[in-house]
């Protein structure tokens, strides 16, 4: 479904890419997809980015029996290289897990000659740096405990939702149940489960009702996932040269 809007940036960090596109393409249609629906498929042609206004999305890859993956999780402001035009094939799968509503970027909107696509340019190549950051983050831990990848998990959701105005009174809304938390620690469901429990025993977390979560000691979280909060929005976050 698309639907010509004109956009709107509440979400995206000051000077971001949205902000930029919206200034080049004010009336780009918009795209909207219901939490669980599959917007990109594995390995279908694809030769286009996508720039995330509202709510999460993850990138996914898919094991022949069916194991899944999740290698991201896109944000609000956040973008995406799905497939270019000399490699027009999606190396991942698109889920929203929320409703979403998102653009899909064709190159010839990139590519123009003013100082505006050239902004632009900059802006999309500076969030795939902070992209491959975050995932590298992940990536690293991978061999590690449990509670040092949840740690991590909650942790970045945490400061990337921060830096976006996200969170309200030191809670945030986390629309991942323990299935796709353990897609993308690379957990199983039983062991999420034990660690987020014991995260919750020890004071650490609190969960609510409504799906929101609260990180009670950023410090203790911090030890386990083994990470500088500072380093790691220094690494993660766009930064306007001085």
């Amino acid at each position: 479904m698309q639907i010509n809007v004109t956009l709107q940036t509440s979400h995206a960090a000051p000077c971001s890419a949205v902000d930029a596109y919206a200034a080049l393409r004010p009336k780009q249609a918009v795209r909207r997809a219901v939490k669980g629906r599959t917007v990109v498929q594995e390995s279908d042609y694809a030769a286009h980015s996508m720039l995330l206004l509202d709510g999460w999305a993850a990138l996914s890859k898919t094991m022949p029996e069916g194991e899944v993956q999740i290698i991201d999780v896109m944000l609000p402001g956040d973008f995406a290289l799905v497939g270019a035009e000399v490699a027009p094939v999606a190396a991942f799968t698109v889920e929203a897990l929320t409703d979403i509503s998102y653009l899909a970027v064709p190159l010839e909107h990139v590519n123009g000659p003013g100082p505006e696509h050239a902004e632009l340019r900059r802006l999309f190549t500076a969030l795939l740096v902070t992209t491959q950051a975050r995932m590298s983050e992940l990536l690293l831990r991978m061999g590690r405990s449990g509670a040092c990848r949840v740690a991590y998990t909650l942790l970045e959701l945490y400061v990337r939702l921060e830096q976006i105005g996200l969170i309200r009174n030191g809670r945030f809304r986390l629309p991942m149940n323990q299935h796709k938390i353990g897609e993308f620690t690379g957990l199983s469901n039983v062991h999420v489960c034990r660690t987020m429990r014991r995260f919750a025993r020890d004071g650490l977390i609190t969960n609510f009702d409504n799906q929101e979560i609260s990180l009670n000691d950023l410090n203790a979280l911090s030890d386990f996932a083994g990470v500088d909060l500072t380093r790691l929005r220094k690494e993660i976050f766009l930064r306007r040269p001085q």
